[in-house]
């Protein structure tokens, strides 16, 4: 495994600190295999991501022994964007667990006051859910992305942005089965929206957002989430499934509300989300917030995406293939989720993080997590060092 591993890497590197290399019929490498009209109207490229994560987990649990595996491939995609006028359509599937799991696999059309996109792709909500996790802080999102299960579903949705505001709503069904086949996987469906606002003021860039998700289950749910550390076990359970002793969930409603601030190499963001489940006896209630603060040591600016009302690609002033040092980061974050409703106290998570971006396309991290779940009749806690090398085009 880690000779594969290192190998992996490896041809990424190579492929991900290309230069742009011009050559006749407008191909390219930039970072990756790409092809370009002469009229600038259409294009064909390649894209894709690997990530490679190995783990220390020290956990204990009355339910669950040690973690089985301490390395793996925690991202392995590859897909392809053509563009031709106003149109872009997208395919990208990750291939890390064996099988085809989809990605985006949606066709996006530039209208004269926003963009209409259909297919597969994330429902609208939470700062930290829509931005890449290819320009995130840490390893692992806030808590609440993946207990509340913010993903990827068939639909169609509307965004606009203008003056400094993004606007998005959209309808979907299920999510995409795996292995190439377009169709749900099942019969749930949602509603979702999300409204952000971005200015910058004396010096420094404001961002307040709030997004909401309506969802019709098929079958119930399960909230469940691991430390902040893929390769620790996951936390116990709260099971809403049919058939389930607390009762099956029909339907939730999800709130989420985001704030971040970026001066100069400092960088924080907060946001809090609820969600509230019909079906269950007295419709339980669950809250879960972060709140994290970035410091990039070497004096760039992480940077915003005002049309999109995300993060997006930290670019080091001096990368090391052209002779200089990369961009490095330090940064916190505590999280907090209530999950009083269900008897379970709450989960508590610190992570300090550090970051050296090497290039635009190549990022090593580290990351220390400390979490608990702590219940009224047990407490599970995992304390965990990890480290990700990560290469995108």
């Amino acid at each position: 495994m880690t000779r594969i591993t290192l190998m992996g890497a490896a041809a990424f590197a190579c492929l991900a600190s290309a230069p742009a290399l011009a050559q006749e019929g407008g191909f390219s490498l930039s970072p990756a295999p790409r092809w370009d009209s002469a009229d600038g109207e259409s294009s064909f490229k390649l894209r894709g991501r690997l990530f490679i994560d190995q783990a220390d987990v020290d956990w204990t649990s009355p339910f669950s022994g040690d973690p089985t595996d301490s390395t793996e491939f925690r991202t392995a995609r590859l897909g392809f964007e053509i563009e031709h006028g106003p149109v872009k359509f997208v395919a990208e599937y990750d291939f890390a667990s064996g099988d085809a799991k989809p990605n985006d696999i949606l066709a996006a059309i530039t209208l004269p006051r926003g963009t209409v996109r259909i297919g597969h792709f994330k429902t609208m909500n939470s700062l930290e859910e829509e931005t890449s996790s290819r320009y995130t802080t840490f390893m692992e999102r806030g808590i609440a992305t993946d207990l509340f299960g913010l993903d990827r579903r068939i639909g169609v949705a509307y965004n606009w942005s203008g003056n400094g505001f993004t606007a998005s709503v959209g309808v979907f069904g299920g999510r995409m089965d795996d292995n190439f086949a377009f169709r749900e996987s099942d019969g749930s469906s949602a509603t979702a929206a999300r409204v952000t606002w971005s200015n910058v003021q004396d010096g420094t860039r404001w961002h307040v957002g709030a997004s909401w998700r309506g969802m019709d289950y098929d079958g119930g749910t399960r909230l469940r989430v691991y430390p902040q550390a893929h390769l620790a076990n996951r936390f116990t359970a709260i099971d809403y499934r049919t058939g389930a002793a607390l009762g099956a969930a029909d339907s939730s409603d999800f709130l989420g509300l985001e704030l971040a601030a970026i001066h100069g190499p400092f960088h924080v963001h907060g946001e809090f989300a609820q969600l509230t489940l019909d079906g269950p006896a007295s419709d339980p209630s669950f809250n879960s917030g972060f709140a994290q603060a970035g410091w990039i040591l070497t004096g760039e600016t992480r940077p915003y995406k005002e049309s999109g009302g995300v993060f997006n690609r930290l670019r080091p002033e001096s990368g090391i293939f052209s002779g200089g040092h990369g961009a490095f980061e330090i940064a916190a974050r505590y999280d907090i989720t209530d999950l009083g409703d269900a008897n379970l106290g709450e989960i508590r998570a610190t992570t300090f993080g550090a970051n050296w971006y090497l290039d635009d396309y190549l990022r090593v991290m580290a990351n220390y997590v400390m979490a608990e779940m702590d219940a009224a009749t047990f407490t599970e806690t995992s304390d965990t060092v990890q480290f990700r090398i990560q290469a995108d085009f």
